[in-house]
């Protein structure tokens, strides 16, 4: 089974991965007549393709531990 800290990272990217994938199919799509929300959506795309790169790091140190 795993600890709490383990699978609330766990968690936690696969809630990131969702929110970039409906980014990726539909957000950025949907807001192309607004280039401010083009901006925010991009933003955000990036923000979380930093956060999941953290997670995954962060959980391939307890998976060797």
């Amino acid at each position: 089974m795993l600890k709490n800290n383990q699978h609330n990272l766990i968690h936690q990217l696969s809630e990131i991965s969702d929110s970039l994938w409906r980014i990726e199919k539909h957000y950025l799509d949907e807001s192309k007549s607004c280039e401010s929300c083009v901006e925010i959506w991009r933003i955000l795309h990036q923000d979380y393709e930093k956060h999941i790169a953290m997670l995954s790091e962060e959980i391939k140190k307890h998976i060797n531990d």
